[in-house]
């Protein structure tokens, strides 16, 4: 099976004024579809710069990153923008939802930017993707009307607006009690079911956690894989 996410010899490195800092050093991985990843280490370890790559907020400094088909580093901003909207979903540790707009014009709005859902279909998919995070009755109130972990869970079915393949979260349980955390991984192992690849950077522990993989980062540089089946063919190489 071919990857879905795959990094080969990928550095980035940050100037500020004369010092250089290499966030990632040769960095070189691969996910298959409907894996459940976790991406683990240190602050300053390059986690969320790796994610940053693979989502093309950030470019590489070097190599080769290629997500869902696409060498996304080769298209403009405007593609790159287009191509994000519909293949990947991002999920961010302070939620980020509007506050201004309710709870589903939040997810209108995502399909809005990327007019894949028919018009007509937008509200009842809206709808479809609040329930599957059990938050269906806060629909029409506002963020600030909800908890911390029911704008997670808002905050998840924005990023499923369009339907991607890949789903990516920062920290996404960083900020919620245990039994809220709980409950928000509950939502990705569906997902993943369902055939979503899910990519999570998290400070947690992640022994008792189902993963396929376990991607460890100090300095910037992949420490260590572990690999859910212990048959997989790629246990113990970093691709």
């Amino acid at each position: 099976m071919e990857n879905i996410i795959e990094l080969e010899q990928v550095t980035r490195k940050f100037t500020q004024g004369e010092r250089t800092f290499t966030a990632l050093k040769n960095v070189g991985l691969g996910v298959r579809k409907g894996e459940y990843v976790a991406v683990v280490g240190k602050s300053g370890s390059g986690k969320s710069t790796l994610l940053n790559l693979i989502t093309g907020i950030d470019h590489p400094s070097s190599g080769h990153v290629r997500v869902n088909g696409t060498d996304i580093h080769d298209l403009s901003e405007s593609e790159l923008a287009r191509w994000r909207g519909r293949n990947i979903g991002i999920v961010f540790q302070f939620f980020q939802l509007i506050p201004t707009l309710t709870i589903i014009e939040n997810i209108l709005l995502a399909m809005e930017f990327v007019n894949i859902v028919p018009k007509n279909e937008r509200r009842n998919h809206a709808r479809t993707l609040l329930e599957m995070v059990s938050i269906v009755d806060h629909a029409n109130k506002f963020p600030a009307a909800l908890s911390g972990g029911e704008q997670q869970r808002a905050a998840i079915a924005r990023a499923l607006a369009n339907d991607p393949d890949i789903l990516v979260a920062d920290e996404p349980t960083g900020n919620l009690d245990s039994t809220t955390a709980a409950s928000v991984r509950a939502v990705f192992s569906e997902l993943v079911t369902r055939g979503t690849t899910v990519v999570v950077v998290t400070h947690e522990e992640v022994d008792q956690q189902k993963f396929d993989q376990v991607i460890t980062l100090q300095d910037g540089e992949i420490t260590h894989f572990n690999f859910g089946d212990p048959g997989d063919e790629r246990h113990g190489k970093c691709l």
